[in-house]
């Protein structure tokens, strides 16, 4: 009888697990393409890796995104995947976010509204919420390019399932990185028409 009820308490609590995470849209127009690539992914937090040595340091962990299989083909999903990784955050506050005296609503629950700075030369709109105590996540991206085979990328957090599992992540501060390389982009890329002409 208790293995019973074990096995019974088991097949329910695996799909609660399967749910953990944020769940994001993706859209990506390529140069000249009216139509945009699009997938559907969740985020979730992995728990750090244990060493062999005897003294145990304090490290974050990870994360790890999963598509939606029913889109697209593989390689598109590899490839829109490896592009949203480097577009994500979810950290704790840096000195580039601030918070805003507004809240928005996913289900029933309200999420307090942080701004992220951007560097200039970007053409480029974010949103962070916060998820947990001091956790930021993403919540919303617009970028346009003047240059490069993308022209239009579109980040969305579409749902939030459980939460609790959700934890500040080693590289959760990515896209701020990634702005930055971006806005050096764009001004080489200015220095250098200035230069021709």
């Amino acid at each position: 009888m208790r293995s019973l009820a074990l096995l019974f308490l088991l097949a329910f609590s695996l799909p609660v697990c399967a749910q953990e995470g944020l769940r994001y849209r993706m859209q990506l127009w390529m140069r000249d393409d009216s139509q945009p690539l699009e997938t559907q992914f969740r985020l979730q937090a992995t728990a750090a890796t244990r060493t062999q040595n005897k003294v145990q340091k304090p490290r974050m962990g990870g994360w790890r995104l999963e598509a939606d299989r029913s889109q697209g083909t593989a390689y598109a999903q590899a490839m829109l995947l490896g592009r949203a990784e480097r577009l994500l955050y979810l950290a704790g506050p840096s000195p580039q976010t601030r918070p805003e005296p507004i809240l928005l609503r996913f289900g029933n629950r309200s999420l307090p509204v942080w701004s992220l700075q951007i560097p200039e030369g970007i053409h480029a709109s974010t949103v962070l919420v916060e998820v947990a105590p001091k956790l930021l996540a993403l919540c919303d991206l617009s970028a346009r390019f003047e240059q490069g085979d993308v022209a239009r990328i579109e980040l969305h957090l579409e749902g939030l399932d459980s939460t609790a599992g959700l934890i500040p992540t080693e590289a959760g501060t990515t896209l701020l990185s990634t702005l930055r390389s971006m806005a050096q982009e764009a001004q080489q890329e200015a220095s250098s028409t200035v230069m021709v002409r």
